[in-house]
């Protein structure tokens, strides 16, 4: 461990320091370096980077407070978990995806930035570095905004203004593929090719091994729990569903969320592909609990796909029942609303340009409800953790990262939260079958 935060304290900072115009005429007076326990992850480490700064002409000192990311555990840990897909694909988004939007939108005469959309990147790399491993690594460093008061919002359940600041960013960040397709389809193809496909299945055999058992877990959860409490299907088409769910797929999940995959010639957006409140960062006023901007982080997951994706997940993740019953569709307006706006911006045209037709609203929920399940299937993976005690959290992790195929794993994901948990994701699907989302399966 040593070796290796000596490698980022020297190599790592150097890499930085040259890579940046800011930091010219600046040398490295002080560097700390440590692994705050509430940023630990599943699949990653990060490192709070902490540098002193001397001005070389008058002296002046300044602290630059950074976050560094690299990929956890051994190499079979990150082969199971598909550690070389996910890292490099979060590296190419910081190295070429948000610099392309930049380009475009400055291009086109817009104050937009898509790199102000998510912390500063200072550094984003892979390859093999013998100093610090013998296997391939990826390392990300960015701006630590949290001095600048930004933070994780509530743990769950999310309100109306986070939910509505949620909504509008991604909104802003999906357009930019819609716009550059308008207007330079074969830079967007660029951009497509050079992400990694990560997908549930590939030539017909599981390609993402944890989530295939997770997925299954999870809806074996599910019927575990409707078998035993059958008044939780309250209407023939509810119950008509989750037999569909069970008999058609059952153990085999993964197929249902691979045909969550399918690419769309006009809707499909490079996404951000794991949005939900865990990777947004938000700012508050003072002594106010009400949001004021956001930030995205955590790309790993990033897919070229439908933009339901994005919503339907932190949509199901984080509203809970009662507030989907009565901001659902309007949740969805605004981001509609947004998109619009933002094409509008970029384009330099008005809502009713034929351009943006296909982009309209009615077009827009046709095209959401053919893949709003993914994200309520996604939802009741997630949200037993999170809705668990940090004991709870800590045991399943740590069977995550051990061994997903044992018995301690499989009693956790059945059982932590016990039926508040159970209630709540047969809420997520009673929600979906009553939208008509279920009827694509």
């Amino acid at each position: 461990m040593e070796a290796k935060e000596n490698f980022i304290k020297t190599r790592i900072v150097t890499q930085v320091m040259q890579s940046h115009d800011c930091f010219r005429g600046m040398e490295v007076a002080g560097c700390t370096l440590q692994i705050p326990q509430q940023l630990d992850g599943f699949m990653s480490t990060i490192y709070q980077l902490t540098l002193i700064l001397r001005n070389k002409a008058n002296g002046e000192e300044t602290t630059v407070p950074l976050l560094v990311k690299v990929m956890k555990g051994a190499e079979r840990f990150r082969t199971q978990n598909l550690g070389h897909v996910l890292f490099p694909n979060e590296i190419n988004i910081y190295a070429n995806v948000l610099p392309c939007f930049d380009a475009f939108l400055a291009g086109a005469g817009t104050s937009l930035k898509a790199t102000e959309w998510c912390p500063r990147a200072y550094l984003s790399t892979m390859g093999q570095f013998p100093e610090y491993s013998d296997i391939f690594e990826t390392f990300l460093v960015m701006e630590n905004v949290t001095p600048k008061g930004f933070r994780t919002g509530p743990r769950l359940d999310l309100d109306e203004a986070h939910l509505t600041l949620m909504a509008e960013i991604i909104a802003r960040y999906h357009a930019c593929s819609y716009a550059l397709r308008l207007q330079n389809p074969a830079a967007l193809d660029d951009l497509v090719k050079k992400i990694i496909p990560l997908n549930f299945l590939q030539d017909g055999k599981v390609f993402f091994e944890s989530y295939d058992m997770i997925f299954r877990l999870a809806a074996e959860r599910l019927f575990i729990y409707v078998d035993e409490y059958p008044e939780e299907l309250d209407s023939e088409r509810f119950k008509q569903h989750i037999n569909i769910l069970r008999t058609k797929y059952g153990p085999n999940q993964s197929q249902l969320m691979q045909q969550m995959l399918e690419r769309d010639p006009i809707y499909s957006v490079i996404l951000h592909g794991d949005y939900n409140r865990n990777n947004v960062l938000f700012r508050y006023s003072d002594q106010d609990p009400t949001p004021v901007d956001i930030l995205m982080i955590d790309f790993q997951e990033n897919r070229y796909g439908s933009p339901a994706l994005d919503l339907s997940f932190f949509m199901y993740m984080n509203m809970t029942p009662e507030l989907r019953e009565r901001f659902w569709d309007e949740l969805l307006r605004r981001y509609h609303r947004q998109l619009i706006r933002t094409l509008c911006e970029i384009l330099h045209c008005s809502a009713t340009d034929p351009r943006l037709e296909p982009y309209g609203e009615t077009n827009f929920l046709k095209h959401f409800s053919r893949f709003a399940l993914y994200g309520a299937m996604v939802a009741l993976n997630f949200i037993p953790t999170m809705m668990s005690s940090e004991q709870e959290c800590a045991e399943i992790s740590g069977y995550f990262e051990q061994d997903i195929h044992s018995e301690g794993f499989r009693r956790c994901t059945l059982t932590i939260g016990g039926n508040v948990v159970n209630r709540r994701i047969t809420a997520v699907m009673r929600h979906a079958s009553k939208m008509g989302y279920m009827d694509v399966m």
